[in-house]
């Protein structure tokens, strides 16, 4: 009817229609305007429990008087309803309007690539492959899996002691491959190298002016002199210094000895990664810089890896590699036992696989494999790499520097005529029985270690005694038997395809790490996961400022393009080379002596700055892009500030105070924004970036200097759901000029010229909203917090002092202290203040079975000179393991907050600890989560000497492995052996089973964005902003090590201990969800709701203030959506949108960009009691109908994950809604736009 109607052009129907659809608009954003989903009739409350201090679920508990303290918040019953006046619907009218406009306007645009239709609302286009909202992930099968086999290793072999696993069992086999006919002839790789950590002892440029320069020099010209010779480079961030400063005709040379083949670029990362503390946003992007640099200078491609220094190998950098089309890759650092296995089974090349895979599915599993080489030996040094027996290889190092004196020198001898044929038989041996490891007979020998062939003398005493080996032996060929040759790792993977028609394949990881090489007894390197916690805080922060700049800047530098806005444009680019400097500065933090914390003290503030720095370039890269992309009609620059200010790397940023000039009774801050008249001005506006692809819903806080205002979000409503909290001063006791023994107090009071403003933002997909601050004079009060303290009052105060807006304090009654909201009840101890049960609620309210969810505070002692940056080890000498490390302070504060949206406990140990635990009152999903905050400050050494902190929540959650048959061995009971799961890199999740004949050491695990454990009904989830340890020793227990001091060096090269702790801000969530029944061989991932909730963690919504002083009118859009048509899946993040340079005029950015999707596995059938659907829904199946803010598409191209593809080999697409991506995957596409 309404097509019938359409035809006879009737006027009264458009009218009818057009009245329809603005009503419908106006209804959708008034609806909008407040972010909470409909409340239910319920009270959210804190109760003090007294006498005996058990739970109770009740007013009316027998145990004592229960103190119920409402905590405020709007429900249908509510005096505070939200009261939307006739001018502020008149504001939603014309904003609505507005909106319908620039759809009209957007559905006649010519040349995107979305699919066209004659709906102006457009149609639903999904994709036929595109999984659905629930779909089951199964563990991959593969030959070998790393958890079945390591659980049966001997972690205490006969052989530890002589560091050799070499033993008759080999050198019998090894004697009978000698007369096996069939067993293919002898062939031996000789690979020079030189490793070089772009910091560690020294700082990255002291290396490069050392060492790394000279060597690179030495080989573009020894290697023009020494024809068969060649050579591998892997640090691209060395390679760019040196090519900057290099002669053209150095240049040249360099190009020509790559082209040859016989200098290889391996891997080609700016940094040999670290793979236990990188998230996978910088781990890609390192990739991507490397790699995009050596397309643009050297036109080449790496295609084989390279990494023998990460301390332990995960799984992450081979799936990067197998999506950047890679051939194979070389491994070196895994535990001893591992060695020993790989040699035994000759399984040393196998293709690394990733754990899951989708039931069902029709894709290949050879997605994601890679080829890998473990390297058979400890080390990649010429000693412990060429054999079996290290004191026979200390022979065929040939260096010899005047005033060098090491173990090497001393030992080699120079190949004569006189020895070369003892010396050549003797080398062959060594080669022989390492490729007696391998079912093909193949060798790849490395010769080379740290910083080698620095000196021109070394490159030619190497290259001269093995080319006369090398010639030697093949001038005897019959003789030996044997093909010998330099090479490099790609002639090694061609060789061995050669040879063998299929390899094992194997899932897992080789993590935790260890060695014996020191001292003949295991060493754990599970202590760098924790170690500097500050440092790896700022690189989690640059990470996710780059991020947000990367995005703004490609969608904000084409519109300037398109739109002709050309001071913009000169803005944008001359600061290009300012974020490309930021790229780089975090790929060399992601080197495997940054991120670790393994580097001397000096080099890690050397770190610091350039994190620092780069932290504040990118925060004026998001204000200038924003600027463009917020104005309506105007075109200014420099308006915005950014809400966070760092004065140095060594702090934590500060939240700056809201431009709000109001006069304010003893404060002494300047106001900064002053009306065109000098007058202070009663409002001011922020903006709030969301970089998420995904709609959220956040608790924002901001600093003000009066409680008394009003907050008005982007379509200009009211937040009547705010919350006003205290700004505590805390003055240490030293100050106050107290005795300042350990039982001496410091002062706690409220801040008279700061306060908190706290209100829910529900914030569109990549969107910009622009939210209102004014002076509230009359209805403000009821958003003022509760505070429950005692001694937080200063009575010396004269009541004429007091603000307006003073919160009421009262004193904490005797007796355990409960929070609850809608979702569940937490119970906290009287004396320490620390979390003791959880009792969660169903979906009528009523309460289920308290949950016991203790968190506890301690620390493991340091084994001195065992336990360092590296390795962590326990003290032996003690008799107990762990220590309270909280009972040296004796001032200990509970502090309760209690407001209409969020009510926390915080406890306060001195200057040591800073705990909080929050819970939420928002009606939302966010209420079903509990957020924790932890300040840590270990102070100046001596204090908290040979320390390793840890949270650890004691819990009821049976989460025991079920036994493993073939492990037992006859009479063995069953051991109650506890497993949980650890994220990798931010990507995937691996299963971890406690190893009982291993101390908690080698127990300890890797994480990067969270874990969690689980039984038959309830799985505990933890999430974090950064990479720390992670540890599940006793059943019901999960631990994560927050921060380490250990006075000494552990003797793995730094020289050094950990003393230079700081001021260290850990922030977590931590989800409690319904488990459904598991079927077997499921491959475990978090929930959508986790997977939201970590995202948000890493990446929170950025908050700019709108300066006006000195500046003109500026006219700011309520709302600018970077998606202007279209949204991402629930599961599918956008991880990165970079701009790519020009080939040419590299410091000059492009209209291409690299698009990276991860769609996010998860498990649909966890926690499917809490609704997320008003954030997320599985609407359509795809990308659909994708458009970025008023740009058009010129070409959308797959490419591989570091998007290396030349243009012709690329596969052209004519619409998003091609794209697909499987449950886990990462892909990587390159979009031009038109402009």
């Amino acid at each position: 009817m309404s097509l019938k109607l359409f035809r006879r052009g009737s006027a009264r129907c458009l009218g009818l229609l057009s009245a329809f659809v603005t009503i419908l608009l106006c209804l959708y954003y008034i609806s909008m305007g407040q972010p909470t989903l409909q409340p239910k009739d319920t009270t959210a409350t804190i109760t003090i429990i007294g006498g005996s201090g058990s739970t109770s679920s009740n007013a009316g508990n027998a145990n004592g008087a229960l103190l119920h303290l409402p905590l405020q918040h709007f429900n249908k019953n509510s005096p505070h309803k939200i009261k939307i006046n006739d001018q502020e619907t008149l504001e939603k009218h014309k904003y609505a309007i507005l909106q319908q406009k620039q759809q009209q306007q957007l559905s006649s645009a010519v040349g995107s690539i979305a699919v066209s239709n004659d709906d102006e609302t457009g149609m639903v286009v999904d994709n036929p492959n595109w999984d659905g909202k629930c779909y089951i992930l199964n563990e991959s099968v593969t030959n070998i899996t790393a958890g079945d086999e390591y659980p049966k290793f001997d972690f205490q072999p006969e052989w530890i002691r002589t560091k050799e696993y070499w033993d008759r069992g080999f050198e019998e086999r090894f004697e009978a491959q000698k007369s096996d006919k069939e067993r293919p002839s002898l062939k031996i790789i000789v690979v020079p190298h030189s490793h070089n950590d772009p910091g560690w002892l020294k700082t990255f440029v002291n290396y490069f002016q050392a060492d790394s320069r000279q060597i690179l020099n030495l080989m573009v010209t020894k290697m023009q002199e020494y024809k068969e010779m060649t050579f591998i480079w892997s640090e691209i961030s060395f390679l760019q210094l040196w090519w900057d400063q290099a002669h053209p005709t150095k240049q040249r040379a360099l190009k020509r000895l790559i082209n040859s083949g016989r200098l290889e670029i391996t891997t080609g990362g700016w940094v040999m990664t670290d793979e236990a503390n990188v998230h996978i946003y910088a781990m890609l992007d390192q990739l991507i810089e490397g790699h995009q640099w050596l397309r643009n200078n050297l036109n080449v491609t790496p295609t084989v890896g390279w990494s023998i220094d990460p301390f332990g190998h995960g799984s992450t950098v081979p799936y990067l590699l197998s999506g950047s089309n890679f051939e194979g890759a070389i491994i070196q650092r895994i535990h001893y036992a591992w060695k020993q296995w790989f040699a035994r089974q000759q399984n040393g090349d196998f293709i690394w696989t990733p754990y899951w895979e989708k039931q069902g599915g029709t894709q290949s599993n050879k997605q994601g494999q890679l080829l890998m080489h473990n390297m058979p030996f400890d080390i990649y040094s010429i000693k412990g790499s060429c054999g079996p027996h290290p004191y026979i290889c200390l022979n065929f190092d040939f260096r010899k520097i005047p005033g060098e004196y090491t173990e090497y020198s001393v030992k080699a001898e120079f190949i004569t005529d006189e020895n070369i044929e003892k010396k050549a038989q003797l080398l062959l041996e060594q080669y022989a029985r390492t490729a007696s490891l391998f079912p093909h007979n193949v060798a790849l020998i490395p010769v080379g270690d740290d910083f080698r062939y620095n000196k021109e003398r070394e490159v030619d005493q190497q290259y001269i005694n093995y080319k006369k080996l090398i010639d030697h032996i093949m001038d005897n060929k019959r003789l030996y038997n044997v093909d010998i040759s330099f090479g490099t790792p790609k002639d090694y993977f061609n060789e061995i395809r050669k040879r063998s028609e299929s390899f094992p394949t194997f899932k897992g990881d080789f993590f935790v790490y260890s060695d014996i090489f020191s001292e003949g007894r295991p060493a754990y390197w599970s202590g760098y996961y924790t170690t500097r916690p500050f440092y790896k805080i700022m690189s989690a922060d640059l990470e996710h400022n780059l991020r947000a700049a990367e995005i703004l800047f490609t969608i904000a530098y084409n519109n300037a393009l398109k739109f002709h806005h050309e001071n913009a444009i000169k803005i944008f680019e001359k600061n290009y080379e300012k974020m490309i400097n930021a790229r780089r500065n975090l790929a060399l933090f992601q080197h495997h002596d940054a991120i670790t914390g393994t580097s001397k003290a000096a080099v890690m503030r050397d770190y610091a700055m350039r994190l620092f720095e780069s932290t504040q370039d990118v925060m004026k890269m998001q204000e200038s892009t924003i600027e463009l992309l917020i104005q309506n009609g105007t075109s200014h620059h420099n308006f915005l500030l950014s809400e966070l200010e760092r004065d140095n790397f060594s702090k934590l940023p500060r939240k700056t105070l809201i431009p709000l000039g109001i006069n304010s009774i003893g404060s002494d801050f300047v106001d900064i924004n002053l009306g065109l008249n000098g007058e202070k001005a009663k409002s001011t506006s922020f903006v709030i970036y969301n970089s998420l692809a995904q709609k959220r819903l956040e608790v924002i806080t901001l600093r003000t200097l009066v409680p008394n205002i009003k907050v008005y979000n982007e379509l200009g409503a009211e937040l009547h759901h705010l919350q006003i909290n205290p700004v505590w001063n805390i003055t240490d006791p030293y100050d106050l000029g107290i005795n300042t023994g350990s039982s001496s107090a410091g002062r706690i009071r409220v801040s008279t010229r700061q306060y908190e403003v706290m209100f829910v933002a529900q914030l569109d997909a990549l969107s910009l909203n622009t939210y209102r601050v004014e002076i509230d004079e009359v209805n403000y009060k009821h958003a003022m917090a509760t505070i429950y303290c005692d001694e937080c009052t200063d009575t010396t105060t004269p009541p004429s002092v007091a603000t307006n807006g003073e919160f009421t304090v009262k004193s904490k009654p005797a007796g355990d202290v409960q929070l609850e909201n809608n979702h569940m009840r937490l119970l906290f101890d009287e004396k320490t203040g620390f979390l003791k049960t959880v009792t969660r609620k169903n979906k009528d309210q009523k309460l289920l079975q308290p949950m016991q969810c203790a968190i506890k505070f301690a620390a493991y002692r340091s084994a001195q000179f065992h336990s360092g940056a590296y390795l962590f080890k326990t003290d032996p000498e003690q008799s107990e393991s762990e220590k309270d490390v909280l009972e040296q302070y004796e001032d200990i504060r509970i502090i309760i907050t209690s407001g209409p949206i969020a009510s926390d406990v915080n406890v306060i140990y001195g200057p040591f600890l800073a705990h909080t635990v929050r819970i939420l009152n928002t009606q939302t999903y966010l209420d079903a989560a509990i957020y924790i905050e932890n300040d840590i400050d270990f102070e100046p050494p001596p204090k908290n000497r040979e320390t390793e902190l840890f949270m650890r929540f004691v819990t009821d959650i049976d989460n025991i492995a079920p036994a493993k048959k073939d492990i037992l061995k006859d009479g063995d009971t069953v051991q109650e052996l506890p497993e949980f799961y650890t994220d990798q890199n931010g990507f995937q999740y691996h299963k971890r089973v406690k190893v009982p004949t291993i101390g908690i050491e080698g127990n300890y695990f890797p994480i990067t964005t969270g874990a969690f454990m689980q039984d038959s009904r309830v799985r505990l989830t933890l999430l974090t902003t950064h990479a720390q340890g992670a540890a599940s020793y006793e059943p019901g227990q999960l631990e994560v090590m927050l921060d380490r001091r250990t006075l000494y060096d552990d003797y793995r090269g730094m020289g050094e201990g950990i003393v230079d702790s700081r001021l260290t801000r850990h922030k977590f969530w931590v989800l409690i969800e319904d488990m459904p029944a598991q079927p077997q061989n499921k491959y475990q991932v978090p929930s959508l709701l986790a997977t939201q909730l970590a995202n948000g963690l890493r990446y929170v919504p950025n908050v700019y203030f709108v300066e006006t002083f000195d500046t003109p009118s500026t006219q700011l859009k309520p709302k600018a959506l970077l998606f202007e048509q279209g949204v991402l899946p629930c599961d599918v993040h956008l991880l990165n949108f970079r701009t790519l340079s020009e080939e040419q005029l590299q410091l000059f950015p492009t209209s291409s960009a690299l698009l990276i999707l991860q769609r996010q596995g998860y498990d649909c059938a966890v926690g499917q009691d809490i609704d997320t659907s008003a954030i997320c829904n599985f609407s359509t199946k795809g990308l659909g109908q994708l458009k970025f803010k008023h740009l058009n598409i010129a070409r959308l191209e797959t490419t591989t994950l570091t998007g290396m593809l030349r243009a012709k080999e690329r596969k052209r697409l004519n619409s998003f809604a091609e794209i697909n991506l499987e449950p886990m995957e990462l892909r990587t596409f390159n979009a031009t736009f038109k402009v």
